[in-house]
C-alpha cells in the first residue's frame, strides 16, 4: 500500500468541524479552537496572554441543548476513510518505532550481518551471502546446507554440465545426459569432450562402453574387437563387412597358416590368408603338390628325386605318400631301389643296366644318366673290382651250401648204422611154456622192454648183458 502524507490529528478534527459548522450555518470563526495538545501548534488552553476571539455583532448564538443537523452521506463517508488512513498510519509507526525501541527482530545468527536489525516496515532482516529467507534462515539458490559446519555453501554448478544452479543436500548438481561427478564438470561412461553444451557419446560400435573423456578412444573392447573405435578383429578373427558385427575365430590352423582370414569381396566364408608351406586349401587343410598327409600334418613326398613333377605334379600319393612315376630306372614306394635288370653306379645314385659277361677280360657299361643323353664309360679295374667281389660272394655261397649239404650226408650215414647195427644184435629166443593154451610170437623190438624173470625159472639163470639168456645147467630144448 502506498503511504499518503500524513495529517495530525487535531488538524483532521478541526477540518471535520468546520465542515459540520459549514453545513449548520455557521461561520468559520464560530468554530471553537482546537483542544490543547491535539499537535496542531496552536497555544494550549488556560496559557497565559491568549483569550477566546469575540462574537461579530449580530451573530446568533445557538441556544444551549440544540443539535446541529446531520452531515449529509458523502461528508461522513471521507470522514470514516480519512479515520481509517489515520488508523493505518498509527499502525505502522508502531511497527517502526518498535525495533529501535530494542524489541528483536529474530534475525539468524548465522546468515543475517546483525541480529539486531532489520526493516521497520518488513522485517526484512539484512542476509549475507549465500542466505535468504525474512530471518535470513535458509539457503539462497545456487547455495546448500553443509551438514557438518550448518552453514550454506555455493554449488558451483559447472553451467555446461548442469541443468540447473541449484543441487541438492550433498552438494550434488544436477547433471547433464552424459556429465557426471558432484559438479557436473565431466564426462560419464560412454560419453567424451565435455564442451560448452555437453559431453558427446562415444563411437564403440556397440563393443566397449567406455572411451577416454578427452580423446574417445574406446576402453576395453568386446567381442574380440580392437581399434580406437573397436572396428577392427583382433588376430586370428574375423566379421562381415559391417563392424557392429562381432569377431568370430578363423578356421584357420597355426600350424598348416598364419592363423588370419578375411572375407572376400562377393563372398561369404572367410579365406586364410597365407598358407605355410606344403599346405593349400581355402582354410589350408589339404596338403600341396609334392606333400602327403601323415597324421594331419603335410610331410614332403620323398622319392630320392626320381619323380618329375611336371609329368606328376602331387609326386606321391596324398594319403599315403607312396612315388608316382619313379624314373631313371628306379622303383619302389620312394623309389629307392633299381628295376629289375639295373644296378646302381658306384656312386650310387644312379641305375645303371646290369651286363653279364665272361672272364675278367675289360668289360665296358654303357650307363643311363637321370638326364639319359650320354653313355659312360667305366674302366676295366673298376669293372673288375666289382665282379670279383660278386664272384667272392658266389663262391662263399656255394662253398656254405656244400658244407651244410656233406653234414647232413655224414648224419645221415651215421644214423643208418646206428640203425643196422640195434637190428643185427637182436636176440631170439625159443622159450617152451607150461600153459596150453598159449601162442607163441616173438620179435625183437618188445625183448628189451619185456619182463622175462617169470618165464625162465629161477635155478641158475642169468640174464647176459646183451639181451641173450645163459644157462648154467644142461639146456633142453623143447620143440612146439
Amino acid at each position: 500500500m502506498r503511504r499518503r502524507p500524513r495529517t495530525a490529528p487535531g488538524l483532521a478534527l478541526l477540518c471535520l468541524a468546520a465542515l459540520l459548522a459549514a453545513a449548520a450555518g455557521l461561520p468559520s470563526s464560530a468554530v471553537p479552537p482546537p483542544e490543547p495538545g491535539s499537535g496542531s501548534g496552536g497555544p494550549a488552553e488556560g496559557s497565559p496572554g491568549t483569550a477566546p476571539p469575540a462574537r461579530p455583532r449580530g451573530t446568533a448564538v445557538p441556544a444551549r441543548g440544540s443539535a446541529p443537523p446531520p452531515p449529509p452521506p458523502e461528508e461522513e463517508e471521507e470522514a470514516a476513510a480519512v479515520a481509517e488512513e489515520e488508523e493505518e498510519e498509527e499502525e505502522e509507526e508502531a511497527a517502526a518505532g518498535s525495533g529501535p525501541a530494542g524489541d528483536l527482530c529474530n534475525c539468524s545468527a548465522v546468515g543475517s550481518a546483525s541480529t539486531a536489525e532489520c526493516n521497520g516496515t518488513t522485517g526484512q532482516c539484512p542476509c549475507l551471502e549465500g542466505y535468504a529467507g525474512l530471518r535470513c534462515e535458509k539457503c539462497a539458490e545456487g547455495f546448500y546446507l553443509e551438514q557438518r559446519s550448518q552453514r550454506c555453501r555455493p554449488c558451483g554448478c559447472n553451467p555446461a554440465g548442469s541443468s540447473s544452479a541449484q543441487c541438492d543436500d550433498s552438494g550434488k548438481c544436477q547433471c547433464k545426459v552424459g556429465v557426471t561427478d558432484l559438479k557436473c564438470d565431466q564426462c560419464s561412461d560412454g560419453y567424451y569432450r565435455f564442451n560448452e553444451t555437453t559431453c558427446e557419446p562415444c563411437q564403440c560400435n556397440n563393443h566397449s562402453k567406455t572411451c577416454d573423456s578427452l580423446t574417445g578412444i574406446c576402453l576395453r573392447c568386446q567381442e574380440n574387437t580392437k581399434g580406437n573405435h573397436c572396428e577392427l578383429c583382433k588376430e586370428g578373427f574375423y566379421r562381415s563387412t559391417h563392424p557392429a558385427h562381432a569377431c568370430h575365430r578363423c578356421p584357420c590352423s597355426t600350424v598348416a597358416s598364419t592363423g588370419t582370414c578375411r572375407i572376400q569381396p562377393g563372398e561369404t566364408v572367410p579365406t586364410c590368408d597365407k598358407c605355410k608351406t606344403g599346405y593349400t586349401g581355402r582354410n589350408c587343410n589339404q596338403c600341396d603338390n609334392g606333400y602327403y598327409n601323415s597324421d594331419s600334418i603335410c610331410v614332403r613326398c620323398k622319392c630320392n628325386g626320381n619323380v618329375d613333377p611336371a609329368q606328376s605334379p602331387s609326386v606321391c600319393k596324398p594319403e599315403s605318400g607312396e612315388c608316382i612315376g619313379c624314373l631313371y630306372h628306379t622303383a619302389g614306394f620312394h623309389c629307392e631301389e633299381c628295376e629289375d635288370g639295373y644296378v646302381r653306379d658306384p656312386e650310387g645314385t644312379n641305375c645303371t643296366r646290369k651286363e653279364a659277361t665272361l672272364g675278367p677280360e675289360r668289360r665296358e657299361f654303357t650307363t643311363s644318366a637321370p638326364n639319359a643323353s650320354k653313355a659312360t664309360s667305366f674302366s676295366t679295374a673298376v669293372i673288375n673290382n666289382v665282379s670279383w667281389t660278386q664272384f667272392n660272394i658266389i663262391i662263399l655261397t656255394v662253398i656254405i651250401i656244400v658244407v651244410v649239404l656233406l653234414m647232413g650226408f655224414v648224419g645221415a650215414v651215421y644214423m643208418y648204422r646206428e640203425y643196422q647195427n640195434r637190428k643185427l644184435n637182436a636176440p631170439f629166443w625159443t622159450i617152451e611154456l607150461k600153459e596150453d593154451n598159449i601162442s607163441f610170437s616173438s620179435y625183437h623190438d618188445s625183448i628189451p622192454n619185456a619182463d622175462v624173470s617169470g618165464l625162465l625159472e629161477d635155478d641158475g639163470n642169468e640174464v647176459a648183458p646183451n639181451g641173450q639168456l645163459t644157462l648154467t645147467t644142461p639146456m633142453h630144448n623143447y620143440k612146439a
